[in-house]
């Protein structure tokens, strides 16, 4: 049996930190096999007193500000063969670890990222899970690793893979799509995987608006690193062939069809102004960098 280190970034979580703790504490594997490493990145809230009230977590701290370098913190201090990662505002299910073990016993595989699930079952969030757990299926089960991305709120890693590649890049946002596509071109995108029994739930997302917000987020992220690891965009014919599997896997009815199909463009509109905004602000900055320079 493997062991595991699960790594978790702390910043002003305490709304949801201690739901995240137990559903770890709860997992149904072996305690001795798997350790738990939360680490503070300069909180200002009561999230560290919450941690500290149970003994089985490791406690760090890392001062330099930012998920990725928080992240990089744990993974020096880990143990474990398998990194584990999951955000402060994820409940892990009970099998969580057994299923990032039983995706790590083919040596071929490298990194596997899992399954997240809403945190409740309203109508329309509902239909939007089952569209990106769909999307997540069709992008993995391609060969086309140029579309792979990363999302460490749930993503195991073979620890080798940091001795090999070095950390996340310590930006902003999308180190763990970096880090992915690293592994993509050095070693296929065989070593990559999907397991969609593999779940955690994201407490972050409690309605359609913040489902957009985040939506709106990706596509501002995906124009920040663009020119270190650029990511193309599925297709509009990609996207209606998810759609169709959605609806036939889920055996939908024409109203709901036609409910989700308009969500969805709500939902890429949302996405391409978050990319039109970060395109805005980088040329605007180019501008000021000439003015400097001249």
């Amino acid at each position: 049996m493997l062991k595991i280190s699960i790594v978790t970034p702390i910043y002003n979580a305490s709304a949801h930190i201690k739901d995240c703790v137990e559903s770890l504490l709860r997992q149904n594997f072996p305690a001795s096999q798997y350790e738990i490493i939360f680490v503070d990145n300069n909180s200002t809230d009561y999230s560290t007193d919450l941690v500290k009230k149970y003994p089985e977590i490791k406690l760090l701290s890392e001062k330099k500000q930012g998920s990725y370098a928080t992240r990089n913190r744990g993974i020096k201090e880990a143990s474990g063969e398998i990194i584990a990662f999951i955000d402060p505002d994820c409940i892990a299910s009970p099998d969580w670890l057994s299923e990032v073990e039983k995706a790590m016993c083919n040596p071929s595989t490298l990194v596997v990222l899992g399954q997240n699930l809403m945190p409740n079952n309203s109508f329309m969030l509902s239909m939007m899970h089952d569209y990106e757990n769909e999307k997540n299926i069709y992008t993995f089960m391609s060969d086309d690793g140029a579309k792979y991305f990363g999302h460490t709120n749930n993503m195991a890693v073979r620890r080798e893979l940091f001795n090999d590649l070095g950390m996340f890049v310590e930006r902003r946002r999308g180190a763990d799509t970096i880090f992915v596509h690293d592994v993509v071109n050095k070693y296929s995108s065989q070593a990559v995987s999907y397991n969609e029994s593999m779940t955690v739930r994201h407490m972050e997302i409690k309605c359609l608006l913040d489902y957009y917000k985040k939506t709106f987020t990706y596509g501002r992220s995906r124009i920040s690193h663009k020119y270190i690891a650029t990511i193309p965009a599925l297709s509009y014919l990609q996207r209606l062939q998810i759609f169709r599997n959605v609806i036939t896997k889920r055996n939908y009815s024409m109203p709901k069809s036609l409910i989700l199909f308009s969500l969805l463009i709500v939902g890429n509109a949302f996405w391409s102004f978050g990319s039109i905004i970060a395109l805005i602000k980088r040329e605007f900055s180019k501008i000021g960098s000439e003015r400097v320079s001249y």
